[in-house]
């Protein structure tokens, strides 16, 4: 079969965590079910918050990394065309209007459940693990920007399995309040309607939000694009995009998919594939063993099933199309109640120890580095300034002192007219620590950056002979 009938970004093959809908109707506990507290019996209930001051990341199309253990090879693939062959055709087996609904929106977004071969090439990981790329765009890529964003989620998890019938007919409730912008600056809220079951061959969605159970990767359930991961809960429902305090799927829902998971996110924000996992704390880009994603998908209920739609954002991408999904991430929220909430990771194997210097040194130039810029310290002339230009006299040494201003991984490099890097240091995390950097300023000196936040986190610098 073809890949898909229509270009990857425009049918949304960039999209896959998560479920579909038909109808908008509702289903919740009924009053006998529920104990004076207004919980029901044997409910399991998660709480996670994230105020607005913390690291908020909106994540763009781009390619993926695949892993050998879940993909195979090119000699051997694993779950490629064949499978999305196999799920087409128990799709064919549900009952209408899903038997035609189900597998057409299997051969749009065939990410769902599969990566086609024809999707992949050869690559050299520079770590030596993957030996393919998915080199369609996809939300499960290492391309993110800093914006803002903030969110609190109830999951309540009353029913240990999917049912038969309607996928909204669940006992399954989720409460949700979100703000966030994208890239240019757009404001974002979501309102969820109604949790679902999500009617793909193979997924296990718990009824629709599950709590301590295992996902993606080889699980069978949500995009095998996805490493397997731990969600300390999980939720699938359908709802409404607000863009710019403005409905903007007047037209129909769009399915909506909240995971608080085991990190999964790099120090240098690359997505991990399953054999770098689990991460610990001091490789990823907080230093939490969790965060929360929450995802739009472009795929609208309707009476007749599911089908393709992409989110009308309002984010406009470089080929002048708006990016058909949402994929936004929470990097330091705070699982406030929930199994596990205190869990800690195992000391002893935190990662390379960060390259830190609590005193600073006598500093020519000071610096505080957020994801959203540099902040100039000194000397006076940059005080205050966002990624203030740094006036250098050719080879004259400097000592450059930055402190970590926001416990997200950072680093400082200074890069050449070419782009080529001529000084980097290590990544430090931790909030309030300090790196110095000794160099001597040259000619070919064109600009400061971070390597983890390049775009953002960025000044020049002007060189004086």
């Amino acid at each position: 079969m073809a890949l898909s009938r229509r270009r990857f970004v425009e049918v949304g093959a960039l999209a896959s965590i998560g479920g579909f809908a038909i109808g908008t109707g509702t289903s919740t506990a009924s009053s006998t079910d529920a104990r004076d507290d207004g919980r029901a019996d044997g409910e399991v209930e998660v709480t996670v918050r994230q105020e607005p001051d913390r690291a908020f990341y909106w994540v763009l199309p781009g390619e993926r990394r695949l892993s050998p253990q879940v993909f195979g090879t090119a000699e051997n693939p694993r779950r490629g065309s064949a499978l999305l062959e196999s799920r087409i055709e128990q799709a064919s087996g549900f009952p209408e209007p899903l038997d035609e609904a189900v597998p057409q929106l299997l051969e749009d977004l065939p990410f769902l459940v599969a990566a086609p071969e024809e999707a992949r090439e050869p690559i050299e990981d520079p770590d030596g693990i993957a030996q393919q790329k998915l080199v369609e765009p996809t939300l499960y890529s290492d391309e993110a920007a800093v914006t803002s964003g903030s969110f609190e989620i109830t999951y309540r998890d009353r029913q240990p399995y999917d049912l038969r019938g309607p996928p909204g007919e669940t006992d399954d409730t989720v409460d949700l309040d979100t703000q966030f912008t994208d890239p240019a600056g757009n404001e974002y809220e979501l309102d969820l309607d109604h949790v679902i079951q999500p009617p793909i061959p193979g997924y296990e969605t718990g009824g629709g939000v599950r709590v301590g159970a295992w996902h993606h990767g080889m699980t069978g359930t949500g995009s095998p694009l996805m490493p397997q991961v731990y969600d300390y809960a999980a939720c699938w429902g359908v709802g409404d995009v607000i863009v710019n305090g403005e409905v903007a799927t007047e037209e129909g829902f769009r399915v909506i998919h909240f995971m608080t998971t085991q990190t999964v996110r790099d120090e240098r924000y690359r997505l991990a594939i399953d054999e770098e996992m689990p991460l610990a704390p001091g490789n990823t880009i907080a230093g939490q063993v969790h965060h929360t994603h929450g995802v739009v998908l472009p795929i609208r209920p309707t009476p007749d099933g599911p089908v393709f739609d992409p989110v009308p954002t309002a984010m406009e991408l470089p080929n002048g199309e708006t990016q058909p999904f949402i994929h936004a991430m929470w990097e330091q929220e705070e699982i406030v109640e929930g199994p596990f909430a205190e869990w800690e990771f195992p000391t002893g194997d935190e990662g390379s120890a960060e390259d830190t210097d609590d005193e600073g040194g006598d500093a020519d130039i000071r610096l505080l580095g957020t994801a959203q810029a540099w902040e100039g310290a000194a000397p006076t002339s940059i005080e205050g300034e966002a990624n203030p230009a740094l006036r250098l006299e050719s080879g004259v040494e400097y000592v450059l002192v930055w402190e970590n201003g926001d416990g997200l991984q950072h680093n400082l490099a200074i890069e050449d007219a070419n782009g080529e890097d001529v000084v980097a240091t290590d990544l430090m995390g931790e909030r309030g620590a300090t790196q110095t950097v000794t160099f001597t300023a040259t000619e070919e000196m064109a600009e400061y950056y971070c390597q983890v936040h390049p775009e953002s986190m960025r000044g020049s610098i002007e060189i004086s002979s």
